[in-house]
Order: structure tokens, then C-alpha cells, then sequence
């Protein structure tokens, strides 16, 4: 949970159950793994489908969150 509230401002790629992927930067973060994205980005089947300023993702529904290298 550290890591999540460390990474703040960094880019994050979040997979849900449902196999829908987000990508953007991660503005916040709750116990409850409840994160939300800004600039965000949803992609199905690996195709960009669409544009968000803005995400709440509700941490149950959380496969994964991968934290994006920096360079």
C-alpha cells in the first residue's frame, strides 16, 4: 500500500476484473485501493476505446495496478 501512496503523480496501468485496462496518472489512492487517474486512457482487447480527464476506479473491481518504469 506504501508503494501505491508513493506513487502518486506516476504513470499506473489499473486491469479490472472485467479485463478493461485504464491508463493514466494517479492522482489518488484510499486503504481500500480506490484510485483515481487523471488523463486517463480505457483500453478493451488491448484498442484504445476512449478518453477520460478523469477516473474513479472502485478498488474491488482492481485486477491489478501496474506502476509504470520512470525514466
Amino acid at each position: 500500500m506504501s508503494v501505491l501512496q508513493k506513487s502518486i503523480s506516476k504513470s499506473a496501468s489499473v486491469r479490472l476484473k472485467n479485463e478493461i485496462e485504464y491508463r493514466g496518472k494517479v492522482s489518488n489512492v484510499d486503504p481500500y485501493m480506490n484510485v483515481i487517474l487523471t488523463d486517463a486512457e480505457e483500453y478493451e482487447n488491448g484498442k484504445l476505446s476512449a478518453n477520460y480527464g478523469k477516473v474513479v476506479i472502485r478498488g474491488n473491481n482492481v485486477l491489478y495496478i501496474k506502476l509504470e518504469a520512470s525514466l
